[in-house]
C-alpha cells in the first residue's frame, strides 16, 4: 500500500465502521435506487436495445485511483449517468444476442434480500443452508434424479462445466486424485463432447488439470450434433 493511500485512509472516518452515519439518509436513497430501476424495468421497451459508449462516457473508467471517499448519492449519479445507458441490454425483450437470461423484477428483489442477509453457506447451523438443501431436493425431483442425489448452486454454466469435469474426474480416477493429482493416468484420458460445445469445457479440461489436448474436440473426434443441439447417438439409445 502507498504511502498515500495509507494517510487517505486514516484520515477517512470509514474505517471507524461500516454503518452509515444516517440511517434516514440511507433509507431514503435505498429506496430512490429501488424506484429507479423498478421504472427502468418497467419502461425498458422505451428505451433501444443497446447502444454504443461514447468517448465521453468510456474515458471516465480510465481514471486515477481515488484517495478519497465518496458520497452514495454522487457515486448512484455516476451509475444512472455513465453506466445505466451502456448496458449489454439483455433484459430487453428485443434483445437477440447469445444467451444471456434477462432477469425479472422478482430476481432484483431477491437480489437484494440475500445480498441483506449476507448468509455464507459454507457450514454452521443456519436456515438458509436448508434453503439451499430444498431447493436443490425439488431440483432433483423435476428431473427424475435417483433419490441420494445432490447439487449445488454455481454461478453459471461455464462453472457447472467445470464441476461436472472434477466430479468425471473424481468418478474414473477415485478420490485419491484430490491429493495425488491426475499424473500419467490422468494424462491417457480424453474428454468427449458434441461438436456444439462451449468453449468453457477445453478451459475446464485445463484446470482440472488434464490439458486442454485432452478434449476430443481438439483432436477432430468430436460427436456430432443435429440441428436441435442434440447428439447423433442420442437418436440410436
Amino acid at each position: 500500500m502507498t504511502k498515500t493511500l495509507c494517510e487517505a485512509l486514516k484520515r477517512s472516518e470509514s474505517g471507524e465502521t461500516l454503518d452509515p452515519k444516517n440511517w434516514d439518509d440511507i433509507r431514503a436513497q435505498g429506496h430512490r435506487m429501488l424506484d429507479d430501476m423498478i421504472d427502468y424495468a418497467a419502461n425498458i421497451r422505451d428505451r433501444p436495445v443497446w447502444q454504443p459508449i461514447p468517448d465521453e462516457a468510456r474515458a471516465r473508467f480510465h481514471a486515477a485511483l481515488p484517495l478519497e471517499p465518496s458520497d452514495l448519492a454522487e457515486v448512484y449519479r455516476e451509475f444512472t449517468d455513465f453506466i445505466v445507458p451502456y448496458a449489454t441490454g439483455n433484459v430487453h425483450p428485443g434483445f437477440m444476442g447469445w444467451v444471456h437470461g434477462g432477469g425479472t423484477a422478482v430476481g432484483m428483489l431477491a437480489e437484494m434480500l440475500a445480498a441483506g442477509l449476507n448468509a455464507n453457506l459454507g457450514g454452521r447451523d443456519h436456515i438458509p443452508i436448508e434453503v439451499e438443501r430444498q431447493i436443490v431436493e425439488w431440483t432433483r425431483q423435476m428431473f427424475g434424479f435417483p433419490s441420494g442425489a445432490s447439487g449445488i448452486f454455481v454461478t453459471g454454466t461455464s462453472m457447472a462445466n467445470l464441476m461436472a469435469v472434477l466430479v468425471a474426474r473424481t468418478a474414473v480416477l477415485g478420490r485419491s486424485v484430490r491429493q495425488h493429482g491426475v499424473g500419467d493416468e490422468g494424462a491417457r484420458l480424453t474428454a468427449y463432447t458434441s461438436s456444439a460445445a462451449h468453449g468453457c469445457i477445453s478451459k475446464a479440461m485445463d484446470i482440472a488439470g488434464f490439458g486442454s489436448d485432452a478434449f476430443a474436440v481438439r483432436r477432430g473426434r468430436s460427436i456430432p450434433s443435429h440441428r436441435g443441439g442434440r447428439i447423433a447417438c442420442a437418436d440410436r439409445a
